[in-house]
């Protein structure tokens, strides 16, 4: 239920790209209904008509509106449908890298209202996967914008490599992502009993480079041969789909590693691994380690850039191994897998540190941003 509405609270436009199952778009959401909650005004406007993949109970009660296809024509008019809604509103965030923060910071610009972008990934990573444009347009925009915030230190210092400096009317901000107290999810997809006769690795991610499934697949393929029966199960859906299932065929592990594409629940499945791991080049603060340790899943993850050490605490929440390091990767889950003290005791640490990204401690600190913005 919607909190009283409080006028001395800045109204808010978020903007978001898309629906989609990515962390980020839920995090959106996530913030917008806390807010909602808590009694500010938050318009959502949803660049993009696809995907919908986080469902009506997730986003019920919020004011969404959905903009349109992501067609050439109707990209151009984009900037013209987002400036009277930022005519309404004290402050525009734009609510992750690229589009939706090009978007709402043109549409900031000619309102003459404050914009915020909110960046989740570490930027001087993500580039190298961009177009030329792009980049520059990324570099630009961030150089022209005051008020960026980041997920995490290692998104803050990864913004500061691709500008070489910090501008200096900048103000950046670190606020970490949190999990609500009561997980809202769309209608739960029911999971295969058959996936779970056995233990369970679970991986979730958009089935792209940066995640980099194949090192998971070939951590699947090695402890099988070393004996440790086990299903790998790797939510998501994405470009490498097809290269991952032929991974999989070539090494002989395609009878025990299941692709099921986007679910819904992600904390039930999470709830039923064995073990979550995370294998990625690079990150933010990535949401579903939050989600794992919520669920009391023991988590293996690489050390890479951003994320994984500060949430797991140098590995007292979770095991780390550098990232890369595919033999200690191997190593760290056979750990697990064998041990069932072992996964009681990250299992536990995992659900104590998952109570440090609460949104009582987090929520407040957006609530000082948004009117200190709206008063400057």
């Amino acid at each position: 239920m919607k909190g009283t509405i409080q006028s001395n609270k800045p109204r808010i436009l978020l903007v978001v790209t898309d629906l989609g199952p990515g962390g980020s778009q839920a995090m959106n959401i996530y913030l917008a209904r806390e807010l909602s909650n808590r009694g500010w005004i938050v318009d959502i406007a949803v660049l993009f008509d696809r995907w919908r993949v986080l469902g009506e109970n997730l986003c019920n009660n919020l004011n969404i509106t959905i903009l349109g296809r992501a067609r050439f024509p109707h990209k151009i008019m984009l900037p013209l449908r987002l400036l009277p809604m930022a005519r309404k509103v004290d402050v525009v965030l734009g609510g992750a890298e690229q589009a939706s923060t090009t978007y709402a910071w043109l549409a900031a610009f000619c309102a003459g209202k404050p914009f915020v972008a909110w960046t989740h990934s570490c930027l001087h990573l993500h580039l190298g996967s961009v177009s030329r444009i792009d980049r520059f347009i990324i570099r630009t925009l961030y150089r022209e914008t005051r008020y960026v915030v980041f997920t995490s230190a290692g998104a803050r210092d990864s913004l500061l490599i691709c500008l070489g400096e910090k501008p200096p009317h900048a103000a950046w901000h670190v606020v970490e992502n949190f999990l609500p107290k009561t997980s809202i999810t769309p209608e739960a997809k029911a999971i295969d009993p058959l996936l779970l006769s056995r233990p369970v690795i679970l991986g979730v991610g958009r089935l792209a480079k940066e995640k980099a499934f194949d090192r998971l697949i070939r951590a699947h393929a090695k402890l099988l041969k070393m004996g440790l029966d086990q299903h790998l199960v790797i939510l998501g859906e994405g470009p490498k789909r097809t290269e991952l299932l032929r991974k999989a065929q070539r090494l002989g592990v395609a009878a025990t590693t299941f692709l099921p594409g986007h679910v819904p629940n992600v904390p039930d499945w999470l709830e039923h691994a064995t073990i979550f791991a995370l294998c990625s080049k690079y990150e933010g603060l990535p949401l579903v380690i939050l989600e794992a340790m919520a669920a009391g899943t023991p988590i293996v993850a690489m050390d890479c850039p951003s994320g994984p050490r500060e949430m797991l605490q140098d590995g007292y929440a979770g095991l780390l191994v550098p990232e890369g390091d595919e033999t200690a990767f191997t190593e760290a889950l056979a750990a697990l897998l064998t041990s069932p003290e072992l996964r009681a005791r990250y299992s536990e640490r995992g659900k104590q540190r998952a109570a440090y990204y609460c949104p009582e401690r987090i929520v407040p600190q957006w609530e000082s941003l948004f009117k200190e913005i709206a008063g400057s």
